[in-house]
């Protein structure tokens, strides 16, 4: 599988979107019951044999659109465990970029489209990190944050096969980094501070965002408490559990990994489904997602 992962990448992504398309199409289910209406009343001659014939096709195409929900539940499915053990072809890096094997044809934006909106629910014919983007280009690296072209690809990889995973409830990391999550719910507040500035914030900013966004919290419990359980929390953060660290720190200041978002969007979309409120998008976050009480209600059960 491994020697020829872009290949049927490709494939399984060219179903997906054609039966994408039949389950798309709702129109002739509505016109079917308005023949089969007029059926009802009992017409004859040339427009009975027009409509019944008609009727006869349109049945038809329900049946394919019914079957192909199944058969594009079933290619979901086959299309995560792909990706599970995703392995695409690649050439030696040349720089800061990893070109797909001229041996093998280049994985489509198809594929990445479908893979998008299945995690997601929106298609895009990229995958975009901080630290790279995956495309049909293969994979560019931005060496920004000092690592080697190796570890961000191996970053890269492991962030989507362990989404993958997560998705089709296998064991994998995204679930134990929520489980040692649940067990610093300062740390899980603070993770989403990061993710809503999107930027390198200092402890200093940390508690000055935190006092603004969580004043309810902060006045029952104390502003020297909070403020020590909030420094706490950012330790547990940089501590050795982690497989894979969520946060780096530059002088003093910290910054979510793209694996770090990946974790708490899925964390808190959990959180926000048991509490009623929907998906998160992967994009933004409100300031009721970032309310410590709701956090430590979630975290308590």
């Amino acid at each position: 599988m491994v020697e020829k992962f872009n290949e049927k990448a490709n494939a399984l992504a060219h179903e997906y979107w054609q039966l994408k398309e039949t389950t798309a199409n709702k129109a002739s289910g509505n016109r079917l019951a308005e023949i089969e209406k007029l059926l009802e009343k009992g017409i004859g001659g040339k427009l009975k044999e027009q409509l019944d014939a008609e009727a006869k096709q349109l049945r038809k195409e329900e049946e394919d659109r019914s079957s192909a929900f199944m058969k594009l539940d079933d290619l979901k499915k086959e299309l995560l465990e792909l990706t599970a053990e995703l392995a695409p072809n690649l050439d030696l890096f040349e720089e800061n970029s990893f070109p797909y094997d001229s041996e093998h044809e280049p994985i489509s934006e198809a594929y990445f489209s479908a893979l998008t909106d299945i995690s997601f629910g929106t298609p895009s014919p990229s995958i975009q990190f901080k630290v790279a983007t995956f495309s049909k280009e293969g994979i560019e690296v931005n060496l920004a944050d000092g690592r080697s072209s190796l570890e961000v690809l191996e970053c890269v990889i492991m962030i989507i096969q362990e989404t993958a995973k997560k998705m089709l409830g296998v064991e994998n990391t995204i679930s134990t980094c929520c489980a040692l999550l649940k067990q610093n719910e300062y740390a899980f507040f603070v993770l989403g501070i990061l993710i809503k500035e999107g930027r390198k914030l200092g402890i200093k900013e940390i508690k000055e965002i935190s006092h603004r966004e969580d004043k309810e919290h902060r006045e029952l419990v104390g502003d020297a408490l909070y403020d020590k359980d909030l420094v706490t929390g950012v330790a547990y953060l940089m501590n050795d559990e982690w497989e894979y660290g969520l946060v780096n720190e530059y002088d003093g200041a910290y910054e979510v990994t793209d694996f770090g978002e990946r974790v708490w969007r899925i964390c808190n979309a959990e959180a926000s489904n048991e509490e009623g409120e929907g998906m998160l998008k992967r994009t933004g976050t409100s300031n009721q997602s970032l309310n410590i009480q709701k956090i430590f209600k979630f975290f308590k059960k």
